[in-house]
This record gives C-alpha cells, sequence and structure tokens, in this order.
C-alpha cells in the first residue's frame, strides 16, 4: 500500500529542487587563464616496423617521421634509428622533446615533434594522465586506426582554461632550504608539478584539471580555478539554501565529474546533484560546509574517471573528514566516497546533524573549514575540546623540548602559516594551533632537534584562538650595556661550539659573544688584536648562530 505521507514528503521534495536547480541554472564559470598550445602538424611515431604503416597513412597537413626502435630502415618516411640509445622524453602538444644518447656523447641527437605516437613495448610516459598531444597505442590494426583518429585535425592553436591558481606566499614546501609539504607533488597524477627550491611549480600545458592538489594542500596555497573555490562554495550554499526555503527535508549534495554525472542513474527528489569538473578539485572544506549549511549527507561519486593517485589521496582525505566528524561524535556516514554503481543505494539521509548555518561561502580554504568545524562543535551534542586525527592531517599542534630549545627563533621565520611567534622583550616561543598545518618545517628548521608534530584537532574555538605558551626563559644582558637580547642557553651554546676557534681564543674575544650587536661592534674596532687580524665579526644577532 503506498504510503500517502511519503508520497507528499516526495512530491514536496521533488518541487524543492527544482526550485533549487533553477536558483542556480545558467551560472557562468569564467576561467582564471587560458593556456594555449600551437601544432604545426610535425607527427613523430616511435615504435618497430609498424609505426612505418601509421606513419604511411598520415595524411597533409600533418606530416610524419619515425623514430625506429627496432628493425630495419624503410625509404620513403624521415627515419631517425634509435640505435640502442636510451630515449629521455618530455613535452606536450607542440613541444615534445626526445634526447636520444647519452649528454656529452658523439651519438647524441634530439628530436622535437608537435605529436607523439607511442606504439613501442614500454610507455614513454608512466604518469596516469598523459600529456597533450601524446598517443599510446597498440599494434594491432584497430590500435592504429584508432591512433590516426587522435591525430585528425591536431593541426593550428589550441586552448584549454588553466585549472590551478598558486601563491607562494603561503605554500608550505620549503623555507630556508628546510623540506615541508610535498601534498601537490606527491597526488598529481600527470607529474605536473615539481620542487623548485623554495616553492613548487605547475607546468600549466601538462595540467589536465585533476584538482587533486588543491584538496590535498593543507594552506590553500594551491587552489583550483575552475571554477574558484568560492564559487562551488556559494553554488552549493544557494542549492541548500533554494532548497530548504521550499520546505525541501533531509537534503542529499552529491558531488560527480561533469563526465560521471551524465551517466547516473535517476536519484531520488532529496539528492542535490552538484557537477564539477573534476571530484578531487573539491576538499574536505566544502564537505563540511555543506554539512553545516544542513546536508544531511554528502555523497562523493566516482565512476571510474578518478585517477589511482588522485583516488588514493582523496580516499586519505575522506579519512581526515570521518575523524573530524567521529571526533564531534558526529556520524562519519554524513561523507561518503562511492562508485557509481551504489548511487541509487547509498543516498540516505543522516541523523544528528545540527541545523543550517548562515555563514557566507569564502574562497580561503582554512577559514571555510574552520566557519563549518565551528558550527558543527557549537551545535552538536557534544563538545570534545580536542581529538586525534590521522597522520598527514593538516591540523594539529606542536611539542617543544624545553631541554633543547634554545628559543633560537629559527622556527618562527620558517613557518609559512603564522602558527608560530616570539615573544616581543621576552624570550618566548608562543604558538597558534589554529593556524598550524603540520607542514613540519619548523622542526626540519630546528638545529636543536627539539620539536615534534601531533596531528589533532583543537575544536574549543575559544580555546584555539588563544596562544598556547611553548616555552620561555628569561632573557640575557648584555655584559656591556646591560640590553636584553638573546637567552642564557643561547649563549652558552655558542660560547661551547667556539670553544678552541681561533678566532675566539682570547677572553676579551669570547666576551664580545656576550654582547649585543652594537657593543660587539664598538668593541671590534677598539680591540688592536681583532682589527690586525682582520677577522670577521660575528652576526649581528647572535641567536642565529646556533643554525
Amino acid at each position: 500500500m503506498t504510503n500517502p505521507q511519503a508520497t507528499l514528503e516526495e512530491s514536496r521534495n521533488q518541487r524543492a529542487r527544482s526550485i533549487a536547480l533553477s536558483a542556480v541554472e545558467g551560472r557562468h564559470i569564467a576561467p582564471a587563464g587560458v593556456v594555449s598550445y600551437t601544432s604545426r602538424g610535425r607527427v613523430l611515431v616511435v615504435g618497430g616496423e609498424e609505426a612505418y604503416w601509421l606513419a604511411a597513412r598520415v595524411q597533409e597537413p600533418l606530416h610524419a617521421e619515425v623514430l625506429l626502435t627496432t628493425g630495419a630502415v624503410e625509404p620513403g618516411v624521415p627515419t631517425t634509428p634509435l640505435g640502442g640509445r636510451r630515449i629521455a622524453v618530455s613535452g606536450h602538444l607542440g613541444a615534445f622533446r626526445l634526447e636520444l644518447g647519452e649528454p656529452g656523447h658523439h651519438n647524441r641527437e634530439v628530436l622535437n615533434a608537435d605529436l607523439l605516437v607511442d606504439l613501442g613495448e614500454t610507455a614513454l610516459f608512466d604518469c596516469e594522465i598523459l600529456p597533450p598531444g601524446y598517443t599510446r597505442s597498440g599494434r594491432e590494426p584497430a590500435d592504429i586506426d584508432n591512433a590516426l583518429v587522435a591525430l585528425d585535425g591536431m593541426v593550428g592553436t589550441f586552448e584549454k582554461p588553466r585549472y590551478f591558481a598558486y601563491d607562494p606566499s603561503i605554500c608550505a614546501h620549503s623555507r630556508a632550504g628546510q623540506p615541508g609539504c610535498t601534498r601537490c607533488i606527491d597526488s598529481c597524477p600527470a607529474d605536473a608539478i615539481v620542487s623548485i627550491g623554495e616553492r613548487i611549480e605547475v607546468n600549466p600545458n601538462l595540467c589536465q584539471g585533476g584538482g587533486i592538489c588543491a584538496t590535498a594542500c593543507p594552506t590553500g596555497a594551491i587552489r583550483y580555478a575552475y571554477p574558484d573555490p568560492g564559487e562551488t562554495a556559494d553554488h552549493v550554499r544557494t542549492l541548500l539554501r533554494s532548497y530548504l526555503d521550499a520546505g525541501g527535508t533531509d537534503p542529499v549534495v552529491m558531488f560527480a565529474s561533469a563526465e560521471d554525472a551524465a551517466d547516473l542513474p535517476t536519484t531520488p527528489p532529496h539528492v542535490l546533484l552538484v557537477p564539477v569538473e573534476e571530484l578531487a578539485s573539491v576538499g574536505h572544506e566544502i564537505w563540511l560546509a555543506s554539512l553545516a549549511w544542513g546536508a544531511r549527507c554528502v555523497v562523493l561519486v566516482d565512476g571510474g574517471t578518478v585517477p589511482p593517485k588522485s583516488h588514493a589521496a582523496l580516499t586519505h582525505q575522506v579519512a581526515i573528514c570521518h575523524a573530524l566528524l567521529a571526533g564531534m561524535q558526529l556520524d562519519s556516514a554524513a561523507l561518503r566516497y562511492i562508485d557509481s554503481a551504489r548511487v541509487t543505494a547509498d543516498c540516505r539521509a543522516c541523523d544528528g546533524l545540527p541545523g543550517p548555518a548562515t555563514f557566507a561561502a569564502s574562497a580561503d580554504k582554512r577559514e571555510l573549514a574552520t566557519l563549518a568545524l565551528d558550527h558543527l562543535w557549537l551545535h552538536g551534542d557534544a563538545r570534545p575540546q580536542s581529538f586525534g586525527l590521522p597522520d598527514g592531517a593538516p591540523y594539529g599542534r606542536l611539542h617543544v623540548d624545553a631541554d633543547r630549545c634554545t628559543l633560537c627563533m629559527g622556527c618562527t621565520s620558517v613557518c609559512p602559516a603564522k602558527a608560530l611567534s616570539a615573544g616581543n622583550e621576552t624570550p618566548r616561543l608562543d604558538f597558534f594551533e589554529g593556524n598550524c598545518v603540520q607542514c613540519g618545517l619548523c622542526a626540519a628548521a630546528c638545529p636543536e632537534q627539539a620539536i615534534t608534530l601531533e596531528a589533532r584537532y583543537l575544536a574549543d574555538p575559544e580555546v584555539r584562538r588563544r596562544p598556547q605558551l611553548l616555552n620561555e626563559e628569561p632573557p640575557f644582558c648584555c655584559v656591556q650595556c646591560g640590553k636584553p637580547f638573546a637567552t642564557r642557553k643561547v649563549i652558552d651554546n655558542i660560547l661551547g661550539k667556539l670553544a678552541g676557534h681561533a678566532m675566539f681564543a682570547s677572553d676579551r674575544a669570547r666576551r664580545r659573544l656576550q654582547m649585543c650587536e652594537d657593543c660587539r661592534v664598538v668593541d671590534a674596532v677598539q680591540d688592536d688584536d681583532a682589527m690586525q687580524s682582520g677577522i670577521t665579526l660575528p652576526p649581528r644577532n647572535p641567536a642565529n648562530t646556533s643554525k
């Protein structure tokens, strides 16, 4: 027998969903920029004798050459025999470069091409998302036919959106030569991100918009730009608000790539589908904000388009989010990562989530996540002050071994998130846990190895806003003028490390190490031995000589 109440609710939800979808319909997504490729039609076919069969069928305006890996050279097609040389390949559509042989050897040769067809036994590229213009093909007639189809029309200038934006000022990759976060590099399925010293560099021509780099980034230094995360957040907020205002109940927000969304089965009327360019481009701040804005569940649907690297990183992000929900004693099933076959059966709403929040959408990753988590905590039944998180989570605290720490403040100079702060007049180290992204730069930079990290979430907003004192010592005062300028431990450490050094063999020179920077300069120029020996004055900040 049909349940009249259930039928009425379904009808109301259907109407509410229609209103909500109309509220976000027609929103234009403008790319942050475009990336251009130019192909002049130079096709390089790499393989054995079967490469000639493909090359002979390439038609103008394309023109083909062969890099022959095995077999005899045939006339009619320009050919470069590999001759057992090593192949190093790089590039993309319009700019492929193949280096044959070892640098500096007489048989070294460089080939350039706009399009690359690979018929070899081992793929030239081993990344999960291949560069534009590269076709990996089998050697059967049907495979070669498909490769020819992929080449068709590939002459001229082509454009795609620029999928990312990068702010190096808040990047936690490296500071002062110390290694830090590599999450974006490790998770990129296109191998488009590399380290260049203290920052990363994204090759826009290799980037195919997978988006996992932005999801894995703890600071928001790299963010998805098609659309901007603020636009995605505002889209979800408007969708939920319109649905709830129209009388809809138990909304479930479902994210899927546009490619997968087109093939999804019909969903119940309380499910609000949000197609995105790539599933991995939507991170935990959007998931949590969706729950805070009234969603009773967030479902991530993978129809098989998420590459393995992205899948692994996305699974880890989901595990962190599950730990955040469980730590606040909310149902972790409110976030689900499923395959498309489970869509119909796994759309149920969860109980126990608080009512919808009113905070605005934000493009700032940390800000949006904090607003969402604060709402879920403040309106939840349980309010734990803190709880543990899995390793690699972008939240946590630091432990400082006071017996080792000299308060040199090397950690404060490398922190990209302003989580560490030095005292003003008193030598002290303060910590703002709400800012910490657990990048590890502080621990790497500490010359005394006094810092360890602990992944956790400090949920109480009032406690999180207050600085925590990690270490403090009385100041050491200049033996000449009495001005405080370091700590006793720093001075003792410097004296110990320079004991026996020829530059500081005399009592006067060693006493100079216990002076402030101004008094050291005055004393040095008045010391005939120091001036005649031509020694260099110690650094102006003795606290940093321990590094």
